[in-house]
């Protein structure tokens, strides 16, 4: 008696188990690393320039004509302005005056005249994979640049 009430048991453990694995959502999705180069690679916060720009490469297997360019993000918040392949890389433009007052923030409130800043560039392929690429660049300040 005590082992059918054991086997009984079991098996609607066993099934119980095999249901929560199967209604469980998949696990965490693939990021691809992208390679990001962002220009200019030395920033002076009081430049009067239009734009910040991004050029992306995908690795090997993946092509950058695939990257849905409205789902790219710097910083996880600013939207680009314009963006064209150029080549294997997609040029990504933002627009210079809201990441510079990002940036100037960060720095004025690090009580630094200049820093390295690794700035982070997210976005999506047409088919729902998301990359991800950072770089890194110098923030400055001229008046209190060392």
């Amino acid at each position: 008696m005590h082992i059918k009430r054991l086997l009984t048991v079991l098996c609607f453990s066993v099934l119980a188990f095999v249901s929560i694995q199967v209604l469980s959502p998949p696990g965490t999705a693939f990021t691809v690393t992208a390679t990001v180069d962002i220009k200019p690679d030395t920033l002076n916060l009081n430049m009067h320039g239009k734009w910040i720009t991004a050029y992306i490469w995908l690795p090997e297997g993946f092509n950058v004509s695939d990257i849905d360019a409205a789902t790219v993000l710097l910083q996880n918040m600013f939207e680009p302005k314009w963006s064209n392949i150029e080549g294997n890389s997609l040029m990504i433009k933002f627009d210079a005056s809201t990441v510079i007052n990002y940036l100037w923030d960060r720095l004025n409130h690090m009580g630094l005249g200049r820093a390295y800043i690794e700035l982070t560039i997210t976005g999506q392929l047409m088919d729902g994979t998301d990359f991800e690429g950072t770089d890194t660049i110098i923030i400055m300040n001229p008046p209190f640049a060392e």
